[in-house]
C-alpha cells in the first residue's frame, strides 16, 4: 500500500483527507481577512492621493500660467484718421510690455580685481544681507582662492548668485540678487582678507566694489495716444558682383570682409570656384551671407548684411583675382592714386566701362588726356555713371558713381596703357544698409531695425510699412479690460475643478436605508486633506494691503457659493477694472518686496495669487503633505505585506502537517479495518460447538 506525507494525500482508507484539510485550512485561513482588508484600504487611499496629486498638479499648472501681466495687461490699437490713404494694413503694430525698460531688474555689483594667486584666509569671513532679510555669514573652510569664495558663498544660499569674470584688471567677483526689485539690494560686511569684498553705500564708507547694474522695479506703459508716421524702413546692405562664367578661378590675392564695426574677416575658400568663395564667406564670422545668382548666362555672387541698419554697411577689399568682388559701403568705385597733373596718351592706350554687363569705350584721343578729361569722356557716354574726381590731400583719384539705370550695378573700368592704372572694380549695390525713421507726436526717432525697443516706454513697435503725408496714424495704449475679465474667468474655474474633484474624493453618503451605513469616498475621513483645503480657502479669504481700495476677492466680485466653489460677479469687476486697474493686480500678485504696480510693498504681504502658488509648490514639493502621507501609507502597505507572506508560509507549513498526520491516521484505520476483516473470517472459520 502506497502512502505520502505532505500535501500530498492518500485515498487508502477511510478518511477523505482532501476535504478534511480544506475544512481545517479555511478556518485558519481566516486570520488573513481582516489583512486583506487592511491592505485593500491602503490601496485605495495611495490610488485616491494619486488622484489628489493630480488633481492640485492641474491646479498647480493653471496658476502658473497666471502672471503679474495676466492681470495689468495692456493693449495696443492702431488708427488712422488721414484721407487718401493706399494702405491696406496698418503700418506698425505694437507689443505692449515687451520693452526691456519695463522689466524687473535685480542688483548686481562687482570686486575690484584680484590676481588669480591670491589667496583668501581660512576663517574670514562675509555677512551678505539682502533686502530685509536677515544676513548670510560665509566663513571660509580653509584658504581658498577667489573661485573658493564664489563657491562658499553660492554654497551658503544667502540669496545672490556669485560669479567671476576676468579683465585687463584681474578677477572681479560679481553678486547677483537672486530677487528683482529695489527693495532687494546687496549689502556685504567683511573682515581680514575679505574686507576688500564689503559693499553698503548707505554707510558712507568708502568701497572698492561697484555696482555694475542698479536694480529696477517692474512698470508698465504709459496708457494714452500717440500719433506716428514712418518715413522710412530700416533694411541691410545687399551688393551684387559681375557676372562670372562657370569655368571662373579664384588662385591668387586676398578677400576681406568688414561689416559696420565688427572686425574683418579674411575669406580663405577651400575650392577656386565662384561656389567655393560663397561657402568660405558663408562659414566665416563676416556678419554677411552670401547666395549665387544665375542670369542664365553668369553667375553673381549676392552677399547681404545680417543686420539691418546704416552702421551695418559693408566694405569688401579683393586683391588679385578678387579685386572683381571689391565693395566701398558708399556703392562707388574709386581708383588707384593719380598725380595731381598727371597726363595719359589716348594713342597708348583706353578706357572700357563696364556697367551691369553692358561694356562702354570711352571715347578720348591724342596725347596729353588729364583726369579731368576721363572724367567728362565717362559723363558724356552716359554709360550709368556719374564721374568725379577727389583728391586726398596728395594725390587724384577717378570717383565713379553708379545712377540712372545703373545705380545697382556692378562698375568695372578696364584701362591699357597709359589708363592701365585706373583699372578696377566694385560690385553693385542692390539695397542700401539703412536705418527706420519715424516720428512720435513729432519727435523723430531713428531704430537700426524695423522692431523699434526705446522709443515708447513699455511698447514695441514693429514697422512694416511707410506712411504717406495723408496718413495721420494714432497708436492707443489702454489697460486690458477684457483681458482681467478672461484671466478672473480662468482663476475661478480652475479653483472650481480643484474643489469639485476633491469633493469626489471627499464624499460621504448617507444610507437612505434605517439601520444601513451610508458610503464615503476614500479621502472622506483624511485630515490632512482637510487641512490642505483649509489653506487654500484661508489664502482665497486673505486681505492684501497696498490695493488702495481693493484689498480681498470680494472687492472686485469673487466669492465663495453655498457649495465651495467661487463664483465671479462680472459687473463687480468691470466696475473694480474701471476704477482701480493697478488695485487688481496688486491683490493678485504683488510680493512682500514689489507691488505689482511696481511701488516696494510696504506691507510684507503678498498677492492672493502668489500665496495660493506657494501653498500649492509645497502640498507638491518632496516632503509635503501629499508625498509625506503618500509614503506613510506605502510602508503600511510593505508591513502589511510581510505580515501576510509571513502568515501564508506558515498556512503552508500547517496544510503540510495537517496532510502528513491524516495520512497516517488513514493509513492505520485502513488496516485496523484489515486486520478486522481479518479477524471476522477467522472467527467465523472456527468450529462450532455441538
Amino acid at each position: 500500500m502506497a502512502t505520502s506525507t505532505g500535501t500530498i494525500t492518500t485515498s487508502a482508507g477511510p478518511l477523505d483527507v482532501n476535504s478534511l484539510v480544506a475544512k481545517l485550512m479555511s478556518a485558519e485561513s481566516s486570520v488573513l481577512t481582516p489583512l486583506t482588508q487592511q491592505a485593500s484600504s491602503y490601496n485605495s487611499l495611495i490610488s485616491a492621493y494619486g488622484s489628489l496629486k493630480s488633481a492640485i498638479s492641474s491646479y498647480q499648472s493653471a496658476l502658473n500660467g497666471l502672471t503679474a501681466a495676466s492681470f495689468s495687461a495692456q493693449k495696443a490699437a492702431v488708427s488712422n484718421s488721414g484721407t487718401g490713404t493706399t494702405l491696406t494694413t496698418d503700418p506698425f503694430t505694437a507689443d505692449v510690455n515687451t520693452d526691456d525698460s519695463t522689466k524687473l531688474l535685480a542688483q548686481k555689483i562687482q570686486s575690484a580685481g584680484f590676481t588669480s594667486s591670491q589667496i583668501f584666509n581660512a576663517g574670514d569671513s562675509v555677512a551678505i544681507k539682502v533686502g530685509t532679510n536677515p544676513p548670510t555669514f560665509v566663513t571660509l573652510q580653509a584658504n581658498a582662492t577667489l573661485a573658493g569664495v564664489r563657491d562658499a558663498i553660492n554654497a551658503a544660499k544667502t540669496g545672490v548668485t556669485a560669479s567671476i569674470t576676468t579683465d585687463g584688471t584681474g578677477d572681479h567677483l560679481v553678486l547677483e540678487s537672486n530677487t528683482a526689485g529695489t527693495a532687494n539690494t546687496i549689502k556685504v560686511q567683511a573682515n581680514n582678507s575679505l574686507a576688500s569684498l564689503a559693499y553698503d553705500p548707505a554707510s558712507g564708507t568708502a568701497s572698492t566694489v561697484t555696482q555694475i547694474q542698479a536694480p529696477r522695479d517692474a512698470t508698465v506703459a504709459a496708457s494714452g495716444n500717440y500719433t506716428v508716421s514712418v518715413s522710412q524702413l530700416a533694411q541691410a546692405q545687399k551688393i551684387t558682383s559681375v557676372g562670372f562664367s562657370s569655368s571662373a578661378s579664384f588662385t591668387s590675392g586676398i578677400l576681406a570682409i568688414k561689416t559696420g564695426n565688427g572686425s574683418t574677416a579674411i575669406i580663405k575658400p577651400t575650392t577656386n570656384t565662384l561656389a567655393g568663395v560663397r561657402d568660405a564667406i558663408n562659414a566665416s564670422d563676416a556678419g554677411v551671407s552670401a547666395t549665387i545668382v544665375s542670369d542664365g548666362t553668369s553667375a553673381h555672387l549676392v552677399i547681404a548684411a545680417k543686420d539691418s541698419g546704416a552702421t551695418n554697411s559693408i566694405r569688401v577689399t579683393g586683391t588679385g583675382d578678387y579685386s572683381s568682388l571689391s565693395f566701398d559701403p558708399s556703392g562707388k568705385y574709386t581708383s588707384p592714386n593719380v598725380a595731381t597733373g598727371q597726363t595719359f596718351d589716348a594713342t597708348a592706350g583706353g578706357l572700357t566701362l563696364n556697367v551691369g554687363g553692358t561694356a562702354t569705350t570711352i571715347a578720348l584721343s591724342g596725347a596729353g588726356q588729364t583726369l579731368q578729361n576721363v572724367r567728362d569722356a565717362i559723363n558724356t557716354a552716359n554709360a550709368g555713371v556719374t564721374a568725379s574726381i577727389t583728391n586726398d590731400g596728395t594725390n587724384d583719384h577717378l570717383v565713379l558713381t553708379p545712377s540712372g539705370t545703373g545705380a545697382t550695378s556692378p562698375v568695372s573700368l578696364t584701362g591699357t596703357g597709359d589708363f592701365a592704372t585706373l583699372t578696377g572694380s566694385t560690385m553693385g549695390q542692390l539695397q542700401a544698409a539703412q536705418d527706420a525713421k519715424l516720428s512720435i507726436d513729432g519727435v523723430s526717432v531713428t531704430s537700426a531695425t524695423n522692431k523699434v525697443t526705446d522709443a515708447i516706454s513699455g511698447v514695441t513697435l514693429n514697422l512694416s510699412k511707410v506712411t504717406t503725408a495723408s496718413d495721420n496714424f494714432t497708436l492707443n495704449i489702454s489697460n486690458d479690460t477684457s483681458g482681467v475679465a478672461s484671466t478672473a474667468n480662468t482663476f475661478v474655474s480652475a479653483y472650481n475643478s480643484l474643489e469639485k474633484a476633491i469633493t469626489g474624493l471627499t464624499q460621504q453618503t448617507p444610507s437612505t436605508t434605517i439601520g444601513q451605513a451610508g458610503t464615503s469616498s476614500p479621502l472622506a475621513s483624511e485630515s490632512s486633506v482637510q487641512s490642505m483645503m483649509t489653506q487654500l480657502r484661508n489664502a482665497l479669504l486673505a486681505s492684501v494691503a497696498g490695493g488702495n481700495g481693493i484689498s480681498s476677492l470680494t472687492d472686485i466680485g469673487i466669492g465663495f457659493q453655498k457649495d465651495g466653489t467661487l463664483a465671479l460677479d462680472a459687473s463687480k469687476l468691470s466696475t473694480a477694472t474701471t476704477n482701480n486697474f493697478a488695485g487688481i493686480a496688486n491683490l493678485f500678485t504683488s510680493t512682500s518686496g514689489t507691488n505689482a504696480d511696481g511701488t516696494p510693498n510696504t506691507t510684507g504681504t503678498n498677492g492672493v495669487l502668489t500665496n495660493l502658488q506657494t501653498l500649492v509648490n509645497g502640498f507638491l514639493a518632496d516632503g509635503g503633505i501629499i508625498d509625506t502621507k503618500t509614503k506613510g501609507l506605502q510602508a503600511s502597505l510593505k508591513i502589511n505585506s510581510d505580515r501576510q507572506t509571513a502568515i501564508n508560509t506558515r498556512l503552508s507549513t500547517m496544510q503540510d502537517q495537517y496532510t502528513t498526520q491524516f495520512n497516517a491516521l488513514n493509513v492505520t484505520l485502513a488496516s485496523m479495518a484489515t486486520t478486522q476483516s481479518y479477524l471476522t473470517q477467522q472467527l467465523a472459520n472456527l468450529p462450532k460447538a455441538s
